[in-house]
C-alpha cells in the first residue's frame, strides 16, 4: 500500500490584475473558468495518490477571487483528506479587497485555520507603483474581518526594496504591521523576472535591501517574533508547517496549472515536464533549501564537502552539530547555495 501523501498545494490561476513584479501563473478567469477550474480539482484529488494531509496551502494568484460557490465545492472536495486528528494546517492566500465576512464565515467553518493576506505595502505610493488593486486601508479592514471572523493564525505578506521605496516609508509599514500584531510575517526584497512589467525598467539598490532587511530582522525580532527562516517570522509556535516541509525535503503533491509535485524520486509540473531525482540531488536540495532555516542543517548533510571556505569567510557557522548562515551570510544566502550544487 502507498504511503499517504501528508502535503498538498493547490495553485489558483486567477488574478483581478497582475502586478508588475509578478511572475507567477496568473490571469484574469471568467466565471467559466473558474468553474471549470474547480472541476479539475476535484477530479485530481479523487483520481490521485493516497492523501492524509498535515498541510494544505491554496496559493496564487488570488485564491480568494474564487466565488463563494465554487469554495464550497473545493472545501468539499479536500475535507476528506484532512488528517483525523484534526491537527492538519490549512492555509489560504488572500488579497486585501476579495474577502468578504460569507466566504470567510465559509474557511472557519470547513477547517481553514490560517490565512496569509497579501498586503505588500501599507504606504498607497508603493502599493500603486505595484500594480495592487487596494489601499492600505483596505488591508488593514480586511486584517480586522479576518479577526472577527474568528481566525487566530494569520500571516502579512510585505515586500521592500521598492522602486523609489525610503527607509521611512519601510518604517512605517513594519509599524503598522506590527500594530496589527499577526502570528506571522513573510517579508521579501522585491526581485526582477522576465516577464514582468518591471523588468528592463526598473534598477535594484542592493546595499539599501540589505539595510531595510536589517531594519526588519531588528524591529521583528525586538517584538518578539522568532526569525526561523530568511524571510519569515513568527511568534512562536505559529512557524508555517507547510513551507517547512519544502524546505526540509518532505514529499509534497501539487494541483493546479504549473504547479510541482514532489513524490520519491519524482518530479513533474502539472500539464507540464517531469524529472528523474537522485538520492544525490535531494541530499543538495536539501542542503540549499536547509540552510535558508536559521535552525540550519544537520552536520550528516555535509559531512563529505570542504566547507572551510564558507567557515573562513564567515558565511557559516557552526551551532552544535548544525551548520547555520551567519548575519553575514543571510545577505550571501544565495551564493553559499550555489556552493553545493
Amino acid at each position: 500500500m502507498k504511503r499517504a501523501i501528508e502535503h498538498l498545494y493547490i495553485h489558483v490561476p486567477f488574478c483581478a490584475a497582475k502586478c508588475r513584479y509578478c511572475a507567477f501563473h496568473s490571469h484574469p478567469g471568467t466565471e467559466a473558468e473558474m468553474t471549470d477550474y474547480v472541476e479539475s480539482i476535484r477530479r485530481d484529488l479523487a483520481a490521485g495518490p493516497p492523501l492524509q494531509l498535515q498541510t494544505i496551502f491554496v496559493g496564487g494568484g488570488t485564491p480568494s477571487i474564487l466565488p463563494t460557490a465554487r469554495w464550497q465545492q473545493l472545501l468539499t472536495s479536500i475535507s476528506p483528506f484532512l488528517h483525523p486528528s484534526n491537527s492538519s494546517e490549512f492555509t489560504i492566500e488572500c488579497n486585501p479587497a476579495t474577502v468578504d465576512a460569507e466566504k470567510a464565515a465559509l474557511w472557519q467553518r470547513a477547517g481553514v485555520n490560517r490565512l496569509s493576506l497579501g498586503v505588500q505595502s501599507f504606504d498607497d505610493d508603493m502599493l500603486a507603483v505595484l500594480g495592487r488593486i487596494h489601499n492600505a486601508a483596505q488591508a488593514a479592514d480586511t486584517f480586522h474581518l479576518l479577526r472577527d471572523a474568528g481566525f487566530a493564525n494569520l500571516n502579512l505578506d510585505l515586500m521592500f526594496g521598492l522602486p523609489g521605496q525610503t527607509m521611512s516609508q519601510w518604517r512605517a509599514t513594519l509599524d503598522r504591521a506590527l500594530t496589527l500584531a499577526p502570528e506571522h510575517i513573510s517579508a521579501y526584497s522585491l526581485t526582477l523576472e522576465e516577464e514582468t512589467a518591471f523588468w528592463g525598467r526598473v534598477t535594484l539598490d542592493e546595499e539599501l535591501q540589505w539595510v531595510m532587511y536589517e531594519q526588519l530582522m531588528e524591529m521583528l525580532t525586538t517584538a518578539g517574533y522568532h526569525h526561523y527562516e530568511i524571510s519569515n517570522f513568527a511568534k512562536p509556535g505559529r512557524e508555517c508547517v507547510h513551507n517547512l516541509a519544502y524546505w526540509q525535503g518532505k514529499d509534497y503533491l501539487g494541483l493546479g496549472p504549473s504547479a510541482v509535485s514532489t513524490i520519491g524520486l519524482r518530479r513533474w509540473t502539472e500539464g507540464g515536464d517531469e524529472e528523474q531525482l537522485t538520492e544525490e540531488i535531494k541530499r543538495i536540495e536539501r542542503i540549499a533549501f536547509g540552510l535558508r532555516m536559521l535552525d540550519g542543517i544537520p552536520a550528516e548533510l555535509v559531512k563529505d564537502r570542504d566547507i572551510s571556505h564558507l567557515l573562513a569567510d564567515g558565511l557559516v557557522r557552526w551551532s552544535g552539530d548544525r551548520l547555520q548562515l551567519t548575519h553575514r551570510g543571510l545577505r550571501y544566502a544565495d551564493t553559499v547555495a550555489a556552493e553545493f550544487v
